[in-house]
């Protein structure tokens, strides 16, 4: 009986299928942006930038009073004192920063591991003490649950691939929010407008500087991990 030939495939050959998995799952998120599949990771991105606005008040000498999550993907942080300039910026670039930090996790084990056991935590204890209305509350148990359990029940190659693919999709849609709530036409209360009324500058300028920021960070990390991987 003729025996089956062992296939070998390459350390190289295994990068490759991965990068070719993981682009054909974020072309695939794109055109399914608005379908039920996306919202649960839109809805995890609205909760970091509102998550983010209150760490930046808590950080900056100021309180958290709550967070408020809607089901359509709207979010306010309610704050009291602090540095307002740090608070209303902390929105946009907080999310990008997690979005940032679970792609770089894919690539490091150990950092996905620390990250996993914070955001984890950060998701609690906001869900526990800030959080208003049941969706919010909701999306971050969930949220914290996946971060418990991915690392401890998955293998490592399924953790590189969802933190990776979650930090990607992150990313992304930081850029379309951005995008959609201030290089539009169409007025709407935004953080760039809430800025511009802090520092007199416009918020199309803080629009274009907080896009250029985000579209850096992602070919920068996408870049980067290309050159490590190969």
């Amino acid at each position: 009986m003729q025996k089956k030939k062992k296939i070998n495939i390459t350390k190289k050959q295994k990068k490759q299928l991965e990068y070719g998995v993981l682009s054909f799952l974020l072309l695939l998120s794109f055109f399914f942006w608005n379908s039920f599949f996306i919202y649960p990771i839109k809805l995890f991105v609205v909760l970091t930038h509102e998550m983010s606005h209150g760490l930046a008040a808590i950080l900056s000498g100021g309180k958290l009073d709550s967070i408020l999550i809607t089901n359509s993907l709207g979010g306010e942080s309610r704050t009291i004192g602090g540095n307002k300039l740090i608070i209303v910026s902390a929105g946009y670039l907080g999310s990008l920063l997690f979005g940032a930090t679970l792609f770089v996790s894919g690539h490091k084990e150990k950092l996905r591991k620390i990250f996993s056991v914070i955001l984890a935590i950060l998701l609690i204890l906001f869900a526990a003490n800030y959080i208003d209305g049941n969706i919010g509350k909701i999306a971050s148990i969930f949220f914290a649950s996946i971060f418990i359990l991915f690392p401890i029940y998955f293998s490592e190659a399924i953790n590189s691939y969802f933190y990776k693919l979650l930090g990607l999709i992150s990313m992304l849609y930081v850029v379309i929010d951005i995008k959609e709530d201030i290089l539009t036409n169409v007025y709407r209360p935004s953080d760039a407008q809430a800025l511009a009324a802090i520092t007199s500058i416009s918020a199309t300028v803080w629009g274009i500087i907080w896009f250029g920021i985000s579209i850096g960070t992602i070919f920068f990390l996408v870049r980067w991990g290309i050159r490590k991987d190969f």
